[in-house]
């Protein structure tokens, strides 16, 4: 089996903007309607493996209809699913480069190759000339997230229709694990394309990420072809609970992905006025960026108990936290600059003068 890196956010303590979750725990309100929930939960009794109320409720704040849902252990499980029974030895997974690393990861698990597309630097790129090399290489699934991870960058639902329309006889995957935080889906797109699947989670916007749900959507053929691939109970009953619960305070959460675009943009217009690093804007919970110095910055920030995602070209991502984190934040970055200029002012200073020779 080829070897592959597990994706790890395993730091727990800190100003923690490294993983993309949603800065506030769940509401007092909410609390006390799960541990009201809790008191009826028949522990002894296996977890509804259909997941029948959880879907159902979904549905009901997607506009979906129930048979076009497939309920799973984050979206995780479904994005591995979905390779796991479209792929195998000798067929290639098509993504971007950069994008998310579990799709590497469960494509490593089955053998299957992965092709990437290389993104322009703010993760942008020509859909005819995605589709063209897709097609040149004879793919056998596309899979990519949108808005992309890290980059934040979204294509329109036009131009994933696109690649929906070009590539018919395959799966096309797209993976809105940050689609709360962007104004357009594909998920009512499902009935229009036969291979068109959309993955969803509630780890992000829903800020659930220690419950596990996900959800992949489809037209209900391909749903009901997905079952039979799907491991039984691993939706266990009280994150099915939990999640009920979340989701009848679907505009709740509304509000504080309200709050999260707000605070992206200011924070996006505060570290692009730092002369050090280059930031991108994004459609999703978080800012990508690069710097030349971020292996520095990185240090830096850990060192203050700021805790970002970096990745080995010099880039970083910082999560949306709340005012005061990202505030926090915005300061050191300032300060980091500050100190960046002493630093090349008095290595200028300490070069020797060359000779002049007459």
């Amino acid at each position: 089996m080829k070897q592959t890196i597990m994706y790890e956010t395993n730091q727990k303590a800190g100003c923690l903007l490294h993983a993309n979750e949603l800065p506030w725990n769940i509401s007092e309100e909410m609390r006390q309607e799960i541990i009201n929930a809790i008191a009826t939960l028949e522990f002894q009794r296996y977890p509804d493996t259909e997941c029948t109320q959880l879907i159902k409720t979904y549905c009901e704040v997607a506009s979906l209809f129930e048979k076009q849902v497939l309920a799973g252990n984050g979206s995780d499980e479904l994005l591995g699913l979905l390779i796991g029974a479209y792929l195998g030895k000798g067929k290639t997974l098509y993504t971007l480069s950069p994008d998310f690393s579990m799709y590497d990861y469960y494509a490593g698990m089955y053998e299957a190759k992965v092709l990437k597309f290389k993104t322009r630097e703010d993760g942008s790129y020509s859909v005819n000339d995605f589709v063209e090399f897709g097609r040149r290489n004879q793919v056998d699934m596309i899979m990519l997230s949108n808005p992309n991870n890290p980059t934040g960058f979204a294509l329109s639902n036009a131009k994933l229709r696109i690649i929906a329309a070009a590539f018919p006889r395959i799966p096309v995957v797209i993976d809105e694990a940050y689609g709360e935080f962007y104004e357009e889906s594909m998920r009512k797109e499902v009935e229009c394309y036969p291979n068109l699947y959309v993955t969803r989670t509630l780890s992000k916007a829903y800020g659930l990420a220690s419950m596990r749900i996900g959800f992949v959507i489809s037209n209900s053929k391909n749903i009901e072809a997905l079952k039979k691939y799907k491991a039984p109970y691993s939706v266990n009953a009280l994150s099915q609970l939990v999640a009920c619960v979340a989701l009848r305070h679907a505009k709740e959460y509304q509000a504080y992905v309200e709050i999260i675009k707000q605070e992206r943009e200011k924070l996006y217009q505060g570290l692009r006025k730092l002369s050090f690093l280059q930031v991108f804007r994004s459609s999703a919970n978080y800012i990508y960026g690069k710097s030349k110095q971020a292996s520095k910055l990185i240090v830096y920030l850990q060192e203050h108990g700021v805790i970002i995602r970096s990745y080995e070209d010099d880039s970083f991502r910082i999560t949306i936290g709340s005012a005061k984190q990202n505030k926090y934040l915005l300061a050191l970055c300032e300060a980091f600059e500050k100190e960046v200029g002493k630093c090349d002012m008095q290595q200028k200073s300490e070069r020797p003068k060359k000779p002049i020779f007459k």
